[in-house]
């Protein structure tokens, strides 16, 4: 036992310290690889790593007899006859050995982590598009831009071409994205445009404020769908009165390797209810699948203000919960 104890010391360093570097930061899991094996090299090349328990086929070449002497002492090796290994050498290979095994098994455990995760945000994603469809475009909300739409027909013809266009896009987006795990920040943004181009037209001009800010340069940046547009979407069911000064105001900035949003609103409370968009906990819940706890999220409720920030990695990586 105390012979294999090394053994088991060195996959327990590996599999638990460094193995998990490869997925994030390679060179730092290959520097600190070599110096294990380093290390352990020392100790098979020391007299400490040489106990009288090992097993046989690592003594072996101690335990062969040596070849008789010849007539004028031992004589020339025969030629073709191969130098046994080391038992210094044999240990250090079956180091070298239990840590590739172990890394691939490292890699069979992360796939299978991987797949499952995938599976549970698939889910996640058919049940976030279903209720998207159900709550936030509803059929109230279509019947009120439908019939706005209607209007401008014989007012501002042109101008209900455009809402056409834009009520197309966005439905293609909620449609055909919405079972993403993850879309460019783009057609997110685009998403958000169309909707709030489209709920203008059930409000006077003077009785509801809206101010956006996006980036312009966005990269390769990638988000979730739909979770920034539903708090604009709550924004517009909560934050929206006509018999007081209402206001919206959305920015979003890429900052560090990270997409931020900001979504603040007036506070008007729409008479209580149990569909709160698409549902708060299910946003944390799609967030935390994809993102762990790599992601912030703050809502503050002050007086007549809400304000809510949101801030996440601008790539999506699968991480532990």
């Amino acid at each position: 036992m105390r012979f294999f104890l090394p053994f088991i010391v060195l996959v327990l360093i590996h599999h638990f310290l460094l193995a998990p570097l490869i997925r994030k930061k390679l060179p730092l899991y290959i520097g600190f690889t070599m110096v294990l094996l380093i290390l352990f090299g020392v100790w098979c090349f020391s007299p400490v790593g040489r106990p009288q328990d090992a097993p046989p086929f690592i003594r072996h070449n101690e335990m062969m007899p040596p070849p008789p002497p010849g007539p004028e002492g031992r004589g020339p090796e025969p030629k073709g006859r191969r130098k046994p290994i080391s038992p210094e050498a044999s240990r250090l290979i079956m180091g070298i050995l239990l840590i590739g095994v172990d890394l691939g098994a490292y890699y069979y455990v992360e796939s299978r982590r991987k797949e499952r995760k995938m599976r549970e945000l698939e889910a996640e994603n058919t049940k976030q598009r279903l209720e998207s469809l159900r709550y936030q475009i509803n059929p109230h909300f279509l019947m009120n831009t439908l019939n706005n739409i209607h209007v401008l027909v014989d007012i501002d013809p042109e101008k209900a071409k455009e809402s056409i266009e834009e009520f197309s896009k966005m439905m293609r987006i909620l449609l055909y994205d919405g079972d993403e795990p993850t879309i460019p920040l783009d057609r997110e943004l685009d998403f958000i445009e169309h909707f709030i181009s489209l709920m203008r037209l059930r409000y006077p001009e003077n009785a509801l404020r809206i101010d956006t800010v996006f980036p312009k340069e966005r990269g390769g940046a990638v988000v979730p769908p739909l979770v920034m547009a539903s708090f604009v979407e709550n924004a517009f069911k909560h934050g929206v009165s006509y018999s007081e000064e209402s206001f919206i105001r959305v920015k979003v900035e890429l900052q560090d390797g990270k997409v931020v949003f900001h979504c603040a609103n007036s506070s008007h409370p729409a008479e209580a209810d149990d569909r709160h968009g698409i549902g708060l906990e299910n946003i944390k819940k799609r967030l935390t699948l994809l993102y762990g706890k790599s992601y912030t999220l703050s809502i503050d409720e002050d007086g007549g203000r809400y304000d809510v920030m949101l801030a996440i990695p601008d790539q999506t990586e699968f991480r532990e919960s």
